[in-house]
């Protein structure tokens, strides 16, 4: 996870700026889908910087971490508790890598939880 890092304009760039723009894209979202009916959004590249770079390291984020796993399980045939606790330990430098972080180790958790 290391080598996945934010573009220098975007490092900081502070918590509360970064919820700010999320909030409002899923706002923009929300009211989309509602004016359509109920129809799919639409947006699939957010015009807002902010959160285009959110959307671009949840997806390396994801990539990575499929990587690794796949390496893991080559190796090992099965994942470690131990394992995956080091894949979710990241620290990030910058509260946009944080932030974007959270939301792949959420939806880990989440399928986690939808298997048992």
């Amino acid at each position: 996870m290391k080598s996945v890092k934010t573009l220098p304009e975007f490092a900081a760039i502070s918590e509360l700026e970064i919820n700010a723009a999320l909030d409002a894209y899923d706002d923009a979202m929300e009211e989309e889908h509602s004016s359509c009916g109920g129809c799919e959004a639409s947006e699939e590249n957010p015009t807002n910087p902010v959160v285009a770079e959110v959307f671009r390291l949840i997806t390396a984020y994801t990539d990575r971490m499929n990587e690794l796993v796949v390496l893991e399980k080559e190796q090992n045939k099965e994942i470690s508790e131990s394992f995956l606790a080091d894949l979710l330990s990241f620290e990030a430098e910058a509260p946009i890598e944080r932030i974007a972080f959270d939301f792949v180790a959420d939806a880990v958790f989440d399928e986690g939880e939808d298997e048992e």
